[in-house]
């Protein structure tokens, strides 16, 4: 009897150790786990806006001088090369008057200085008159040379486009009169564009002349440019509720007028990086867990810079070991795991 008993008991023992074991191995879980990584990463904040020209980059074109719009060979948004012709003129009578007045009286005054200068040749002038004659011709002089700057000896007249760019406006239209020195057209530098954006308040800190921005086209993602940022407002918009971030574009393929968003690089600094899906959080602190001998260790970390899917962590990390990617939302602390084959 007592051997029966010996044996049944001997057997009930090697059953529970049976079922430990494969409870043991139920409790493992399965997960994925991958070495964390030294990487370079990017802060960014992002932006929204437009590009428009910059507004050292407008030009007016006018004339010195008035007169009458004879033909307008250019619309508003279209594109000119240096020297193509913007719009030809007249010159208007009273400017042509002026100039035949003023070159006659240059002349005259020639005349008489010369007169003067026999007459005091021969001792029948005195010095004071000769004087007073060079005084006449110099101002003579002087104001057919301030009528030949203006243009006014020239009857008709055309205005150029001074660089490669775009028309931005035209406030002229064939038989207009107009003032000297009235703008008749407005052309704008191709290659001077400034993109403005609206940064969040909370994106603000780092934000300094100077960083990098890559552009691209709301509309167009085919469309990109780059560019550094020009300056940084100092206080929030009332109507956008954004900080205004101004962005000097230096390179690209777009055009005034598009909607861009730009991503500027804030920070940027070589760290140690994991899989963000490999981070946790549980209130307010973020965790994740290593894998070290068969079984998940859970440890608390600092996060950083979050870029193309990988996030700055500091924390005691164990060096070499990897951290759980798929499955950690399982685990607990000291858990066994399994690791996926890759």
């Amino acid at each position: 009897m007592k051997k029966i008993l010996l044996a049944t008991a001997l057997s009930f023992c090697a059953a529970c150790a049976a079922l430990a074991q494969e409870a043991s191995a139920q409790a493992s879980a399965l997960v994925r786990a991958v070495p964390a990584q030294q990487r370079v990463l990017t802060r960014t904040a992002t932006g929204f806006g437009a590009v428009a020209f910059a507004p050292g980059g407008v030009v007016d074109g006018n004339f010195a001088k008035a007169g009458r719009v004879v033909r307008v060979a250019v619309a508003a948004g279209q594109r000119v090369r240096r020297g193509d012709v913007l719009i030809e003129i007249a010159a208007d009578p009273s400017a042509s008057l002026a100039y035949a007045q003023a070159r006659d009286a240059a002349r005259y005054a020639r005349q008489e200085m010369a007169r003067m200068r026999s007459l005091f040749a021969r001792q029948l002038a005195t010095r004071a008159q000769l004087d007073a004659a060079q005084r006449v011709l110099a101002d003579a002089e002087h104001a057919l040379a301030a009528q030949r700057a203006m243009g006014a000896q020239i009857g008709r007249d055309r205005l150029v486009a001074p660089f490669d760019g775009t028309v931005v406006s035209v406030a002229a239209v064939p038989g207009d009169r107009f003032a000297a020195g009235a703008n008749l057209v407005q052309v704008a530098r191709a290659d001077r564009l400034r993109a403005m954006l609206g940064i969040e308040p909370a994106d603000r800190a780092g934000l300094r002349r100077g960083l990098p921005v890559a552009l691209v086209s709301v509309s167009d993602p085919q469309s990109t440019g780059t560019g550094t940022v020009a300056w940084v407002g100092g206080g929030i918009d009332p109507q956008t509720g954004l900080i205004p971030v101004a962005v000097r574009v230096e390179a690209g393929t777009l055009l005034a007028g598009a909607r861009v968003r730009g991503d500027i690089a804030v920070a940027r600094r070589r760290t140690l990086a994991v899989p963000r899906q490999a981070v946790l959080r549980d209130g307010g602190q973020a965790y994740l867990f290593q894998v070290a001998g068969s079984r998940a260790h859970r440890v608390a970390v600092q996060t950083g810079i979050e870029d193309a899917g990988w996030t700055e962590v500091q924390g005691h990390l164990a060096s070499g070991e990897p951290v759980v990617v798929l499955g950690n939302y399982e685990l607990q602390d000291g858990m066994a795991v399994r690791e996926e084959s890759r």
